[in-house]
């Protein structure tokens, strides 16, 4: 085989994860192969703050919709996924929120390495980190002490430092954009000394039946890379079950109904767990005042606006009383999710109408502000299977959405903590008109 298709390590997946474990190893001087799906993209629809939210439903992202979900009326949600260079950490909102102290804490337990604890992960956190805040850049937002008022009333205490272990409460957004830019994980990590080959779709991980170790890939055009040491998967958590389930390693009833030689029986895909995000959207009372993104005013009140996202503050909450889901889900009292005060929701206030399918028609006319409101803990379990063989065809994705009633009730929680903020507050009610419910939907006020 030809010198230039053999490579120490071949590193499936160029998102944030492949990024950094090519960089590592390259730096280290091994040989390295990084393959993307997707192109190489720092222009400007990339890097701007701004065009996170125009990203989706974009070639630079995978635009899957989930199987119907039985309890969201047979609804097919939209999921996405970073398709290029840097995979999500090149189109997400580039958000910086840490889980609290014990969700890293349980991990550290269920796997016996302390490594893994929020104590054990801080060195780790501080090395990678490069944050800012609304204020920091004077993106000075109208709306910020109306509702910081409006939160406070409704009975939310402030937290200085939600990212210190305890998220509970609001606090100023962190984000990770650096001078008014994205941080994509390509351009974070030097991969000078890998060879990254983009828009390159892995077929399937080559492996040998009799040792079932891994010796290389086979592209969807036909080429063959070797790999001398290990193949590393790092395709996030739809496209890696579904690059292992093609490559004969998965549920073996699955495999065979698909034609595929099964290499090992193993439960792949099992087991997905996903947050659902509902998003709830208001009408400002007094749009004139240039309060929120596509008024004339607002861009001229808050000029550095471009830089970060139109947002000051997130709110994190535990479910007031769990006892009742508890008892529907067959959850001890004693489990990690119920034991302690656990942040189960959160969200935050955006001066414009975005959702998972970008922004709505009304949305240039600075008129509607959103909070969009985010699940943490989910317990409810779903799957990832095959549509078909086709590499390059999206999986069937099940994400058995609000299964469990602890998923429900923290979501009802984030919706009664924000119409409590946004219309039962003398200051939300000063900001607030009305609750907006998208087209052709129903208010739920």
């Amino acid at each position: 085989m030809d010198q230039k298709f053999r490579f120490d390590f071949l590193v499936v997946g160029g998102g944030t994860a492949g990024c950094v474990m090519a960089s590592r190893l390259s730096q280290a001087g091994f040989s390295v192969a990084l393959f993307e799906a997707g192109p190489e993209d720092y222009s400007d629809q990339v890097l701007s703050p701004l065009a996170a939210p125009m990203l989706l439903g974009s070639p630079l992202e995978y635009n899957y919709l989930s199987k119907e979900q039985p309890h969201l009326a047979s609804r097919r949600v939209p999921n996405f996924g970073g398709r290029l260079l840097s995979g999500s950490s090149g189109v997400n909102y580039a958000n910086w929120t840490k889980c609290h102290a014990a969700d890293y804490d349980a991990w550290a337990t269920l796997v016996g390495d302390d490594r893994w604890s929020f104590r054990g992960l801080t060195r780790s956190f501080e090395k990678v980190e490069n944050i800012m805040y609304a204020s920091v850049v004077d993106r000075l937002y109208p709306l910020k002490e109306p509702l910081r008022d409006a939160l406070l009333e409704s009975g939310v205490s402030f937290n200085a430092n939600a990212n210190g272990g305890n998220p509970l409460g609001f606090a100023a957004l962190s984000e990770n954009w650096k001078d008014g830019r994205r941080q994509p994980a390509s351009q974070a990590y030097d991969l000078s000394k890998a060879q990254v080959f983009t828009e390159a779709t892995v077929k399937r991980i080559l492996i040998n039946q009799s040792t079932k170790t891994a010796t290389g890939i086979e592209l969807l055009d036909g080429r063959v890379f070797e790999a001398a040491k290990e193949v590393l998967v790092c395709c996030g958590s739809i496209k890696t079950p579904q690059v292992l389930m093609l490559s004969g390693i998965g549920p073996v009833k699955h495999l065979a109904s698909h034609g595929i030689s099964v290499i090992e029986d193993l439960p792949v895909g099992e087991n997905l767990h996903d947050h659902l995000s509902a998003t709830l959207y208001f009408k400002l009372r007094h749009p004139e005042q240039g309060l929120a993104i596509g008024s004339v005013r607002f861009s001229e009140r808050v000029p550095d606006f471009q830089k970060g996202n139109p947002v000051d503050w997130i709110v994190t909450l535990p479910i007031p009383d769990t006892s009742r889901a508890v008892h529907a889900d067959g959850i001890s009292v004693n489990s990690s999710l119920v034991a302690k005060l656990r942040g189960h929701v959160e969200f935050f206030v955006s001066y414009a109408p975005i959702a998972a399918t970008a922004f709505f028609d009304y949305s240039l006319a600075g008129t509607h502000i959103s909070t969009p409101i985010l699940g943490l803990l989910p317990i409810s379990r779903g799957n990832i299977t095959l549509s078909s063989t086709d590499a390059a065809a999206d999986p069937i994705i099940d994400p058995n959405y609000l299964d469990a009633e602890l998923d429900r009730e923290a979501l009802r929680t984030g919706v009664r903590a924000v119409l409590r903020s946004m219309l039962d507050t003398t200051h939300g009610k000063s900001i607030i008109e009305e609750e907006t419910p998208p087209p052709g939907q129903v208010s739920i006020v």
